[in-house]
């Protein structure tokens, strides 16, 4: 393998921050060691040090490819918004200048609205591109679907997020109430405010049944106004979870919930997968996937708090289905793990 992988250089965010790519891109260090060349396209969480920042990290980019010419691939981990401003101009760079193989990832939650509602100038920026790289990756078979729809790309393929595969499962402990854990950044397109809504208006359904863990970060104050107000004395706010402290939730919770309004294929869903964990979330992007509604988890659709509820108690009533649909989680995550998805990324890079 290393003789494919030591010819790539990834270019995506700092992967030691937060965030779904950072997920991604920490599984590829962990696989590829050695041959794992890597440059951030920005570096600091705050968005204004990063823009500040930007010209630095295109010169040590622009050092990179200098310094390294037995790179032949230059694949782009991007996202919609200022994201793609960025790796706009950087596959200028890379294409253009120093005529490397381009891929262009494609991570966005909500590429479609970010292209729909843009400028006809930058549109054409955004044609250009996915016309001109040498291989765009879809997180979905419904955003291969959409790219292909609605430009031209030369090769478009289908790759997997990457989870790490984890030995632990969780158990349902018999009389206790269920642990339902929501992972995601805290505002309304993940959903978390219409979950809150749906458990302040059946407090009789949940107070003595569930108990809500919320792990993220975003709109904190936000929600600990609604906690507050609501008076939600079983949702519990953990903070932002990495590391040991999300393996502890994801171990000792009973189910995840992602009630989220877009997305492309979120990397919380397959953790809680590979954990054991059944699936309440949205019918949104790649979900459906993954989540197949009756076999390890449920569907719902967003915005639609009766369907929320419905959905939890489901498992309230039927508290054994948590172990039967987690069980099917395992099965459904396996080609998620590393050996599976490098496997098909080096078929794409020989491909190209």
């Amino acid at each position: 393998m290393s003789n494919y992988f030591n010819k790539v250089l990834y270019i995506a965010p700092n992967y030691k921050r937060k965030g779904g790519i950072a997920s991604v891109l920490k599984q590829y260090e962990v696989f590829l060691g050695k041959n794992f060349n890597f440059c951030s396209s920005i570096y600091f969480q705050n968005i204004w040090l990063s823009t500040l920042a930007f010209p630095i990290n295109v010169l040590i980019i622009f050092i990179k490819l200098i310094t390294t010419p037995s790179i032949e691939i230059v694949h782009i981990h991007g996202s919609a918004d200022g994201s793609f401003y960025r790796k706009y101009i950087i596959y200028l760079l890379c294409k253009k200048v120093f005529r490397k193989r381009l891929i262009y990832h494609i991570h966005a939650s909500h590429y479609n609205l970010f292209y729909e509602n843009s400028s006809s100038f930058i549109k054409k920026r955004v044609q250009y591109l996915i016309n001109n790289c040498d291989q765009v990756i879809a997180l979905s078979e419904e955003w291969l679907e959409y790219f292909e729809k609605t430009f031209n790309p030369q090769k478009i393929d289908v790759l997997e997020n990457i989870v790490p595969r984890t030995e632990t499962k969780t158990i349902k402990k018999e009389n206790k109430k269920i642990k339902i854990l929501f992972l995601g950044r805290i505002g309304k397109r993940k959903g978390i405010f219409d979950l809150l809504d749906c458990i302040n208006e059946n407090k009789l359904l949940f107070d003595d049944t569930i108990d809500l863990f919320v792990g993220g970060d975003g709109q904190i104050k936000l929600l600990k106004e609604k906690i507050d107000e609501f008076n939600l004395s079983n949702v519990h706010f953990m903070g932002w979870t990495d590391g040991v402290k999300k393996e502890e939730l994801l171990q000792n919770s009973d189910i995840l919930i992602l009630p989220s309004y877009n997305e492309g294929l979120p990397i919380s869903i397959l953790e809680a997968m590979s954990y054991g964990l059944p699936i309440i979330a949205t019918n949104v992007g790649g979900i459906p996937r993954v989540l197949k509604d009756g076999k390890n988890g449920i569907l719902i659709e967003p915005n639609n708090i009766e369907q929320i509820k419905d959905a939890i108690n489901v498992y309230i009533q039927n508290p054994e289905l948590i172990k039967k649909h987690g069980d099917e989680s395992l099965l459904l995550v396996k080609p998620y793990y590393p050996e599976s998805v490098f496997l098909k990324l080096q078929t794409i890079y020989n491909n190209i």
